[in-house]
């Protein structure tokens, strides 16, 4: 009798590891710098269709203390179209004897997304376990098919910092005469050994040893072993797809899943077009159409079935009033083509840590989080958030800029690049006046213009409750005891992405009387103290994502009879990563103006320049936090 597919691999896991899960049993060079130890590690991935893929996995996790348990990883998500043949796992003391098995029934099932979905049919089955005593050990079991081949599992050797993995293995194979690829970086360090045949490719790690987190480092995938995985044929939700390349890919997206889908009533094309009546500048036209969806229309997630990956019909958000980037984006491209402007729809990997991440231009498969538009005119290129109905036209912010991302046109696709903010576009601009009287409290006003991704960090504060407006620059300036906020206020120009903050203050005992000598910091709003903690073997080298530009002008008045003994000399320091500049004179007598620049400069940097980097934070925060004498004559 043959046996099925799935059986055969559950087997091949019985027989793989031999199951000594006593603590003792780690190597010791593993436990080193580590909360987890990953035991073992498999994967076995069949494709035996193009609509029917196999995926078997074993995970065996030593967890050493409570930041630890983030690494059990006993969880599988799953929707109608998969069917679970196993789902188990099974718990371990420190000595390897089994204290506990949970099967199936007794994991936890709930939605895969949070509340702010509108509706999905995406559910996770999860392990919820709570400790006594800890090391323990969990090993996790899976087996499952699914019809969505478009989604092929990728493989890490290393899950995060601070686990290390004894053993690793992937296997991946296609049984039904489909080409497929794979792409693998970073192995030759870490010595991954890999087998390739020609419908199969296996990979095989071990003893790979806890990394530490460094400041400033590249992201984690970028130099740790990974492998990724694709079939040319693919099938997802009831429907065939290709991807032999970027252009072919784009086009059954825009065959598949957008075409068709961006009917608009009669009347709502009508709207439109009286909307941008008399408008000849196709940069008003977008700017109309644009802020008609911010104002008309909300954002909300969907994630049904393909809706995972089509757009609800631009018809219906009309009806709805709402969407997911899908559908927005889509509704907003079919409203602009209603009054003559061609868009594009685009497929992004977005990011709300800030960290870029790109579409890989040398892997096609489905890649992607978000999707936005892109309008190319003569002059420059625009790029719309249709989810957001705050952001201005053309902005990106930390969100979605400076990464490589997929254009769906209709003669296929493109990987394109999004807007770059150059280090001195990161603009921001102080200029103050402060009065200091005889009790030490400073009071005074100031104006702060932004630009770029400046702009992006602070424009959402004119959304906020007066309260969350002084908690953010109470925290902004946590070095300034006894700080009230007389008067905030706030100018947003989203034609020329400037963001102007009109601030009043108040500072009391902010200088300190010495036997009649004022000693205070003329530095008062604009203090870098940030300083990347000192790493005594850097192994990886320095990234500054983003560079930014600061200039500041403050006058400062001194009591009434008082002038400055000492005012320090200027400073200048000019480095590869960027220049500062500071000064203090004497304006007229009682009054000083200080002014301050610093330009730091975006870029990779070798590991054995960090130093010399920490140096640059360091001399800037020590200059910073500089004093001056005030005396009466």
């Amino acid at each position: 009798m043959r046996l099925p597919h799935v059986l055969l691999l559950f087997i091949s896991f019985q027989l793989s590891f031999s199951q000594n899960y006593s603590y003792q049993a780690i190597p010791q060079e593993l436990l080193q710098n580590a909360d987890a130890v990953v035991r073992n590690d498999e994967m076995r991935v069949v494709i035996l269709r193009q609509d029917l893929m196999e995926v078997s996995t074993r995970r065996v996790v030593t967890v050493l203390n409570g930041q630890g348990d983030r690494f059990v990883k006993a969880y599988m998500f799953y929707d109608n179209n998969d069917k679970i043949n196993t789902l188990e796992a099974r718990v371990f003391d420190k000595t390897g004897k089994e204290i506990k098995k949970i099967r199936q029934k007794d994991f936890f099932d709930q939605s895969a997304v949070s509340g702010g979905t509108l509706y999905s049919d995406t559910r996770i089955l999860y392990l919820r376990y709570t400790p006594t005593h800890y090391p323990y050990t969990v090993e996790f079991t899976r087996v499952y098919t699914t019809s969505n081949t478009a989604f092929s599992p990728s493989w890490n050797f290393l899950d995060g910092y601070r686990v290390s993995t004894q053993q690793s293995k992937f296997t991946y194979r296609v049984d039904c005469n489909i080409p497929f690829r794979f792409k693998d970086s970073n192995l030759e360090e870490y010595e991954i050994q890999k087998k390739i045949s020609e419908n199969q490719i296996q990979y095989s790690g071990s003893k790979l040893k806890a990394l530490e987190a460094e400041p400033m480092s590249p992201p984690f995938s970028d130099f740790v072993p990974n492998v990724r995985t694709s079939i040319s044929r693919f099938h997802l939700e009831g429907v065939d797809g290709v991807a032999t390349s970027w252009q072919d890919f784009g086009k059954w997206m825009h065959d598949k899943l957008l075409m068709g889908r961006d009917y608009l009533d009669p009347q709502t094309i009508k709207t439109m077009g009286a909307l941008v009546k008399d408008i000849e500048d196709p940069y008003e036209k977008i700017q109309k159409v644009y802020e008609y969806v911010q104002d008309n229309t909300r954002y909300i997630s969907v994630q049904l079935g393909i809706g995972g990956w089509m757009p609800i019909s631009a018809d219906e958000v009309d009806q709805v009033k709402y969407g997911d980037c899908k559908g927005l984006s889509n509704y907003t491209m079919a409203l602009l083509k209603a009054v003559g402007v061609e868009s594009y729809y685009t497929v992004l990997y977005a990011s709300n840590n800030g960290q870029k991440r790109s579409i890989d231009p040398d892997f096609v498969s489905l890649q992607g989080n978000h999707v936005f538009l892109n309008i190319p005119l003569e002059e420059k290129e625009l790029w719309l958030e249709c989810t957001s109905q705050v952001t201005p036209i053309n902005h990106l912010g930390t969100f979605s800029d400076d990464r490589k991302v997929l254009k769906i046109t209709p003669n296929g696709g493109e990987i394109v690049q999004t807007k770059t903010y150059g280090d001195e576009e990161n603009h921001q601009v102080i200029k103050a006046e402060f009065f200091v009287d005889n009790t030490g409290t400073i009071r005074g006003d100031m104006t702060i213009q932004s630009e770029g991704i400046q702009y992006d960090q602070k424009f959402r504060n004119t959304f906020k409750t007066k309260l969350e407006q002084e908690k953010f620059y109470k925290n902004h300036w946590d070095y300034l005891n006894n700080i009230s906020l007389r008067d905030i206020s706030f100018k947003n120009d989203k034609t020329a992405i400037q963001f102007q903050e009109n601030i009043a203050i108040e500072i009391e005992n902010y200088i300190a009387d010495s036997d009649g000598k004022l000693l205070f910091a003329p530095n008062i709003v604009n203090r870098n103290f940030e300083v990347p903690r000192k790493v005594k073997e850097r192994k990886r080298d320095l990234v500054i994502a983003r560079g930014y530009l600061d200039e500041d002008e403050i006058i400062i008045h001194l009591p009434e009879g008082y002038r400055a003994e000492t005012l320090f000399a200027p400073l200048s320091l000019e480095t590869k990563f960027g220049s500062f500049r500071a000064e203090i004179s004497e304006k007229r007598p009682g009054v000083l103006l200080y002014k301050r620049e610093i330009l730091v400069q975006s870029g990779y940097y070798p590991k054995e320049e960090y130093q010399a980097y920490r140096d640059f934070c360091k001399k800037i925060a020590q200059f910073d936090n500089s004093r001056i004498i005030v005396i009466k004559p």
